[in-house]
């Protein structure tokens, strides 16, 4: 008897699948939570997920919880707003108004959280029905993951309160690329995903006997991870991201970078800051000529991009790193191995998205999107009828 199922389009084992619901058709009146992971516009992922859970009409779970991202996309989902997701994600996030990478590199120009949220606003383009949302949760919870940033402590508000947009700016803050300041109850707090990128165990000491996780990464764990090195995991993703950002040089030059890279997290180690501050003047404007834009992307120094951060900060996203790589492991261990009385879910894509957290194709998107949609039909047609039956809350589901 297993406590834990990966559902994918790769590990859609019918034996397995049955074997599993077999299982939870033994049991009367589970309370069924719904965890969301974020992960930017890889959320595009989860978006088409909800939309097949939209289309049957199918939400069995009397527990929420959603981190960044996830935590977005759960809201059009309770607020049933079919494809708000993927129109968020596709139309707005894409937009040079919410993030410009030339301009947050050369002008430290963040990432416009307050403009995104504007449009989903009551006086936006696009507004959830929060009202309809609120009559959905009269028998639910709906959470939003937000850390505290003092502390880095993982703490749990409310969803489609009055503060609903604050709650969800407080939960998306993502350190660095979202540099303003978000303080509610006289703290200041920054993106869920720091603290509990996958928020299992809190759905567990919320009593829920089932945990289904939507994810926005392949499920692949190596036992040899044990001991995390947030500085290798780091190194190990700069080729892929400097290729993603067309900064690729050398081969020689990007190795030259791990070892300065690792330097510098010596230095870190023992001081709060070091080097020169980038100056915000430089390269005021955008060059329109492509080849002189080509030009200055390749001489742009990935260094850059660090001493963004601000020498007061360096030392805090040094905690953040360390907290989140922590924690996510954390996350990994109690999924594989509930502990006896749970069962978990994941619901994940085949292998890692087309789409990345910032700076996504909209072709790349919309693959993912599809993805997430056959999957999500894909559980639907194994699930919906045995959690509908079991769930705690009766007919009013």
């Amino acid at each position: 008897m297993t406590n834990h199922l990966p559902f994918s389009l790769k590990d859609l084992d019918l034996q397995v699948v049955n074997n599993f619901s077999l299982q939870l058709k033994q049991a009367h009146r589970s309370k069924i939570a719904l965890v969301v992971q974020g992960g930017g516009q890889r959320g595009i992922f989860t978006a088409g997920v909800f939309d097949a859970f939209l289309e049957a009409g199918f939400d069995p779970f009397e527990l929420y919880i959603g981190t960044s991202a996830g935590a977005l996309n759960l809201s059009s989902y309770i607020s049933r707003q079919s494809k708000f997701g993927y129109n968020f994600i596709v139309d707005y996030t894409t937009e040079n108004a919410f993030f410009n990478l030339y301009k947050y590199l050369s002008q430290q120009k963040s990432m416009d959280l307050d403009w995104a949220l504007g449009q989903v606003a009551e006086q936006g383009i696009m507004p959830l029905d929060v009202e309809r949302a609120r009559g959905v949760l009269e028998h639910r919870t709906a959470l939003a993951c937000v850390t505290r940033k003092d502390t880095l402590q993982d703490i749990y508000m409310p969803m489609y309160q009055d503060n609903w947009c604050d709650v969800l700016r407080a939960s998306c803050a993502i350190p660095v690329i979202y540099n303003l300041p978000v303080c509610l109850e006289d703290l200041e707090w920054v993106d869920g995903g720091v603290s509990a990128a996958v928020p299992v165990k809190e759905a567990w000491r919320r009593g829920a006997d089932l945990v289904v996780v939507v994810r926005t990464e392949p499920l692949e764990y190596k036992a040899e991870e044990r001991r995390f090195d947030w500085r290798a995991k780091v190194e190990a993703k700069l080729p892929d991201y400097i290729e993603r950002l067309s900064l690729n040089e050398s081969l020689d030059k990007v190795k030259s970078f791990h070892a300065e890279l690792t330097a510098k997290y010596e230095q870190w180690k023992y001081s709060r800051g070091d080097g020169d501050e980038v100056d915000p003047s430089a390269n005021d404007a955008e060059p329109k000529d492509s080849m002189l834009w080509e030009g200055q992307r390749k001489m742009l120094n990935i260094e850059r991009f660090v001493k963004t951060v601000g020498k007061g900060q360096r030392s805090d996203v040094l905690a953040m790193l360390n907290t989140y790589y922590s924690t996510y492991r954390e996350a990994h261990d109690f999924m594989y191995s509930p502990p006896p009385g749970l069962k978990v879910i994941q619901i994940a894509p085949e292998k890692s998205l087309c789409s990345w957290a910032l700076l996504s194709d909209k072709d790349d998107l919309e693959v993912d999107y599809r993805e997430g949609k056959v999957v999500g039909r894909h559980f639907v047609e194994h699930f919906a009828d045995i959690l509908n039956d079991t769930t705690s809350l009766g007919n009013r589901n």
